[in-house]
C-alpha cells in the first residue's frame, strides 16, 4: 500500500513540536505571523521569476543580435563587392582578412555552444546562426561571380544593411537592459547562481513516491553543476539555525538527490543572517527517522508537547489552540 506523502514543511512544524503538526493537521486557522510570512514569500517569488523572465529575454535578444548583425555584415559586404568591381585584387585582400575573422569566431561560438554540459541550455538556434554565418561569408566573398547584378542596385544593398544594422543596436540596447534590470534583482535579493526552480504558487511538486516525501522549497539555484534549495524563514532572526529549519532543508535536499540531482548543501535564509546547510548521509538518515516517527504518531494518534520552554510556546502558530502550552 503507499504511504501517504509527508510534506517537507510538516516535517519542520514537526521538528518544531510534534503537539504544534499535529494541530495543524487538524486545523485551517492561520496566524498573523503565518499571514506575514507568505507575503514575504511572495515577494521573493515575485523578484525570482522577473529574474528568470529578463534573463530569458536577455537571451532570446542576444541570438537576435547575432542574426542581424551577420545579415548586415553580408549585406554591406554584398553592396561593397557591387561598387567596387574595378578594385578587385585590393578588395578581395580586404574581404579575406574579414571571412578569416569571421570563420574564426563562428568556429568559437559553435565550440562553445557545443561544450555546455547541461543539454537543456544548449541552444541550437545558435549553433545554426554560426553555422549560416559561415556559409553566408563565403557567399559574401564570390558575390562579384554568384550575382553579377547591376552596381547601382548596390546603393540599395548598403541601405538595407544599415537599417538591419539599426535593428541589431535596438536589439542589443533590448538585452542589455533586461541584463542589467536582472542583475539589479539579482543584487537586492543576494541570488548567486542560475534559478532552476522557484515556489510561485504553481510549481511542480518534488516528491518522492518511494520516501513518501514531497515539497516545494522558496527556489533552487544551479552552482557550479550542483543543485542547492533555499529556504526563507521570515521574522526574528535567531543565533543560529533552528533544528526545525535545518530539518526541511535536508528534506528539500532529499528531494533533489532522490530525482538524481547532485546536492551537498542548501541555504538557510533569516532575515539578518544566512547559513549553508551541508548535507550528508547523517542529515538524510535524520530526516528518514523523523519521517518514520510521524507516521507512527499518526497511527497512533497519542502526540504530546516534546520540549519544556515557555518562550517556544509563545512563538508557535498554533498556541491558542494547544491543550499543553506553557505560556
Amino acid at each position: 500500500m503507499a504511504m501517504e506523502p509527508v510534506s517537507a514543511s510538516a516535517l519542520e512544524r514537526f521538528g518544531y513540536c510534534p503537539l504544534s503538526w499535529w494541530l495543524a493537521l487538524r486545523s485551517d486557522v492561520t496566524s498573523k505571523q503565518l499571514e506575514e510570512g507568505d507575503k514575504e514569500h511572495s515577494a521573493v517569488a515575485n523578484d525570482l521569476v522577473e529574474i528568470v523572465e529578463k534573463e530569458r529575454t536577455a537571451r532570446g535578444w542576444e541570438r537576435i543580435v547575432l542574426a542581424f548583425s551577420v545579415v548586415a555584415t553580408v549585406l554591406a559586404l554584398i553592396g561593397i563587392t557591387l561598387m567596387s568591381e574595378g578594385n578587385g585584387q585590393q578588395l578581395s585582400v580586404v574581404l579575406g582578412a574579414l571571412s578569416i575573422v569571421w570563420i574564426v569566431a563562428a568556429l568559437l561560438f559553435l565550440f562553445r555552444s557545443a561544450s555546455v554540459k547541461d543539454k537543456k541550455e544548449r541552444s541550437r538556434a545558435q549553433q545554426i546562426v554560426a553555422g549560416f554565418a559561415i556559409v553566408a561569408m563565403v557567399i559574401a566573398l564570390n558575390a562579384v561571380s554568384i550575382l553579377n547584378v547591376n552596381p547601382d542596385l548596390a546603393f540599395v544593398v548598403e541601405v538595407i544593411a544599415l537599417l538591419w544594422l539599426m535593428a541589431a543596436s535596438l536589439a542589443l540596447y533590448v538585452s542589455i537592459r533586461s541584463v542589467r534590470m536582472a542583475r539589479e534583482i539579482r543584487e537586492k535579493r543576494d541570488i548567486q547562481g542560475e534559478i532552476k526552480y522557484v515556489d510561485d504558487g504553481k510549481p511542480r511538486m518534488l516528491r518522492s513516491e518511494r520516501l513518501g516525501l514531497q515539497g516545494r522549497p522558496d527556489y533552487v539555484l544551479e552552482i557550479e553543476g550542483e543543485m542547492v534549495p533555499v529556504e526563507i524563514k521570515s521574522g526574528r532572526t535567531p543565533k543560529g539555525p533552528l533544528f526545525s529549519h535545518i530539518l526541511q532543508v535536508a528534506a528539500y535536499c532529499v528531494l533533489l538527490e532522490e530525482e538524481g540531482q547532485k546536492v551537498t548543501h542548501g541555504i538557510l535564509r533569516y532575515d539578518e543572517a544566512e547559513h549553508e546547510i551541508e548535507y550528508n548521509q547523517d542529515l538524510r538518515r535524520m530526516v528518514l527517522s523523523k519521517l518514520e516517527e510521524m507516521r507512527v504518531l499518526m497511527r497512533s494518534g497519542d502526540v504530546h508537547r516534546n520540549h519544556h520552554r515557555p518562550g517556544k510556546c509563545r512563538s508557535c502558530s498554533r498556541r491558542e489552540g494547544c491543550p499543553e502550552r506553557l505560556a
